[in-house]
């Protein structure tokens, strides 16, 4: 029964992969769009779940948390991790910089398989398996933009492209909210309250830049 489950866990995500891609139109995009919010919904919480030493409940509750990492004195590095899925986590759940997200995230979820499968948990690295499918679903899915990065075109064809840039305040107010959000995540040291108001602040500056983007002609 288990290697049943643990087998669906992968064919499964597999499955809708291959399913949506082949199919295209709306079953495409609602394809793009649930994997986009599932795993940036996981990366977000699984960050913040870190970076708050556990006060703030994960989707799936982190294969590795905190504590677990501070018992090999690795707390550096799961404040790292923690910024990592953060900052993924809020990519993915932008549709202009979701694609870097779905990059960034391939090798996250190949570290967390092989750090759990040597420490011989159990389930847990065929779960992520799925959603590293799904991940690699994301990757085919925009693999238009991607391909210049596989096969970069001859000559000077890309340079000539014009950036598809918002107006400076708007960019501004993006990466300003951005930044406010990682740093914020940082302050649970400090206090818990400020650092959930520092990053409500962060989201809300992001919530306005793309407002501002909406309303452009």
């Amino acid at each position: 029964m288990s290697t049943l489950l643990y087998t669906l866990m992968i064919v499964l995500p597999a499955l809708a992969t291959g399913v949506a891609l082949r199919a295209g139109g709306w079953w495409r995009r609602l394809y793009v769009l649930g994997a986009r919010l599932l795993l940036g919904a996981l990366m977000l919480t699984g960050g913040l779940y870190k970076l708050s030493d556990n006060h703030i409940r994960g989707i799936m509750g982190p294969p590795v948390n905190h504590a677990f990492l501070a018992k090999y004195g690795l707390e550096v590095f799961a404040q790292f991790i923690g910024v990592a899925q953060l900052l993924i986590g809020v990519l993915l759940l932008t549709r202009r910089f979701a694609l870097l997200g779905a990059v960034l995230l391939v090798p996250m979820w190949l570290n967390i398989i092989f750090l759990t499968w040597s420490q011989h948990w159990v389930g847990t690295p065929f779960l992520v398996s799925g959603f590293l499918v799904l991940t690699v679903g994301l990757l085919l899915h925009d693999y238009h933009r991607l391909k210049y990065l596989l096969y970069p075109p001859a000559g000077v064809a890309l340079q000539a492209v014009p950036l598809q840039t918002g107006p400076l305040p708007v960019e501004v107010l993006w990466w300003l909210g951005v930044g406010v959000i990682i740093g914020g995540s940082l302050l649970y040291p400090v206090s818990f309250l400020l650092m959930k108001a520092i990053m409500c602040g962060g989201a809300l500056l992001l919530a306005g830049a793309g407002w501002r983007l909406r309303q452009r002609p």
